[in-house]
């Protein structure tokens, strides 16, 4: 499947001390991933998550409805002390804008999953719930670092919605770095989907998400690269689709 929409940008060559801190931890694998349910903060401390429902059981537009309601954690959240949403307030500012421009609740705006490859900026996976509809939907948006607009897609609003044929929705960075091509990405599943594999040439294979008890949420940092990444994407029965992350270093993009 083609990228929803590719957005090549270059990417900083520094890096704040949480990423180098995440690299010095992925350096044993090559690959770091945060386990869900539990939040790993660079102190080592774990700190274990409550339970939620993955997107319904369903492809199409049916896929991107969560039976609690929109998923995520406000922009700050924190447990024990932890800021488990990875964001601070401000930084979801554009994607708050964004929101109400294409009528969603801009107050509600959720933070699925985030990580920080640098001093530009998160990627990350957001959520918003619309505004003046019923039955209410879940619109998504996938954030790439630096000053890239923030596009929202709600499943279902249009007769050729991207986001309704799309198994994952996944933000991707490909640093380049002297010494090395560290790759960052996050993701949502689908409700359909029931695992997804991340798979880069001399890297173990690694199993970023399995549906089970999060909201289908998943990470990975790859702490230097080389080749391109792919995920596989599984379904109840089997594969359902291999996604290709084109991304040469200093690119960014989102594909779904």
């Amino acid at each position: 499947m083609v990228p929803i929409v590719v957005v090549m940008a270059p990417l900083a060559r520094h890096s704040i001390p949480l990423a180098i801190v995440l690299l010095a931890l992925a350096a044993a694998t090559g690959v770091f991933v945060f386990t869900r349910p539990e939040y790993r903060p660079h102190s080592g401390v774990s700190i274990k998550l409550p339970a939620r429902q993955p997107a319904d059981d369903a492809s199409g537009a049916a896929g991107w409805v969560w039976p609690d309601g929109t998923p995520g954690w406000e922009a700050g959240y924190t447990l024990k002390g932890y800021n488990v949403s990875g964001v601070q307030p401000i930084e979801i500012q554009a994607a708050q804008l964004a929101a109400a421009r294409d009528i969603l609740d801009a107050g509600n705006v959720r933070v699925l999953d985030s990580l920080r490859p640098g001093k530009d900026g998160v990627i990350a996976i957001l959520a918003a719930p619309t505004l003046y509809q019923t039955p209410v939907r879940t619109c998504l948006a996938a954030v790439l670092p630096g000053n890239t607009p923030v596009q929202w897609q709600c499943a279902g609003s249009t007769t050729s919605d991207g986001l309704a044929r799309s198994r994952v929705l996944v933000a991707a960075t490909v640093l380049d770095w002297s010494r090395g091509t560290p790759v960052y990405l996050v993701g949502v599943a689908r409700g359909d989907v029931y695992r997804v594999v991340l798979r880069l040439p001399g890297r173990p294979v690694q199993v970023l998400y399995t549906r089970g008890t999060t909201w289908g949420q998943f990470d990975a940092a790859v702490a230097d690269a080389h080749g391109t990444a792919r995920l596989e994407i599984d379904g109840r029965r089997g594969r359902l689709e291999t996604l290709t992350l084109d991304l040469a270093p200093g690119q960014q993009g989102v594909f779904g």
